[in-house]
């Protein structure tokens, strides 16, 4: 069997909770289990929205700045477009 992170492995039963339907995931009444915060696959916070994971060094912003526009002259010079 394949291995799963426990993050997935809480997604997977939540899922399993709610007859497998994502809707009732989402829309779980049950706020004292204590895999709601977890039921979206992340942590939310106490307010329900996707934590927020620790910020980017300026040197990742720049690298990752650097390959984005990479990618975009490479769509320009072959001509693709995002579709």
């Amino acid at each position: 069997m394949k291995e799963i992170t426990p993050m997935k492995a809480i997604r997977l039963k939540c899922l399993d909770c709610s007859c497998g339907q994502l809707s009732e995931v989402k829309e779980c009444s049950i706020k004292n289990c204590a895999l709601y915060p977890f039921r979206m696959g992340y942590k939310l916070d106490e307010n329900g929205n996707r934590r927020k994971g620790k910020p980017l060094s300026e040197e990742a912003k720049k690298k990752a700045t650097d390959r984005l526009r990479k990618l975009a002259e490479e769509r320009k010079t072959k001509n693709l477009s995002l579709i």
